[in-house]
């Protein structure tokens, strides 16, 4: 039986394990090449089972219409699998050398303590505060028409000039501050429900 009846089979549930186990004993080395690179020598067996989670991955999500062989689909759901896995813990790694390696800090050589590494040079709370009000004013400039949006977001946060907008629209300067203005008034109506 073809590879892709193999993946059908199992895809429609007729067969049960056999025919499962079939494609996986096909898919023996693939794994084993893929789990045995020199990279991941230290996460061998991390690495077989990933190649092995992807090849059940593939079978089930496997799709002849693409017009994709399943070998070459297999090999690419390991190969990425086994690369992912490695990248993941070669962070990990990372993170521990930084702390085995004791950071020290600029002004002398002593080693920096755990909590002296995890503190901001910030305030967090500001940083967080920051974030929220942005994200109401964002909201609230969401709400308004669009030409008053841009009007305002050019012209006060931008370095637009009105008769640059009213070049853009159309429209007379004095029609662009008067978008300005109407757009303002919306903007702070919207401000209040949200921040009161």
């Amino acid at each position: 039986m073809s590879l892709e009846q193999l993946v059908l089979e199992v895809q429609a549930g007729n067969t049960g394990e056999s025919a499962f186990a079939e494609i996986c004993q096909r898919f023996t080395g693939l794994v084993k090449k893929y789990a045995n690179q020199p990279h991941v020598a230290v996460i061998k067996e991390e690495a077989l089972a990933e190649g092995w989670l992807a090849v059940a991955a593939a079978v089930r999500t496997y799709d002849p219409a693409a017009g994709v062989r399943f070998a070459g689909y297999v090999e690419s759901k390991v190969k990425y699998a086994v690369w992912n896995l490695f990248k993941r813990e070669r962070r990990h790694w990372q993170q521990e050398m930084l702390f085995d390696n004791g950071c020290t800090n600029d002004t002398d050589d002593e080693p920096l303590n755990f909590i002296e590494m995890l503190a901001a040079d910030e305030q967090v709370e500001n940083e967080v505060e920051t974030h929220f009000t942005n994200q109401i004013i964002n909201d609230a400039l969401l709400k308004l028409p669009e030409k008053q949006r841009l009007t305002i977001v050019k012209t006060l946060l931008g370095e637009a000039q009105l008769a640059d907008i009213a070049a853009e629209l159309e429209v007379t300067p004095q029609a662009v501050y008067g978008l300005r203005q109407r757009g303002l008034v919306r903007l702070r109506k919207e401000l209040a429900k949200n921040i009161f």
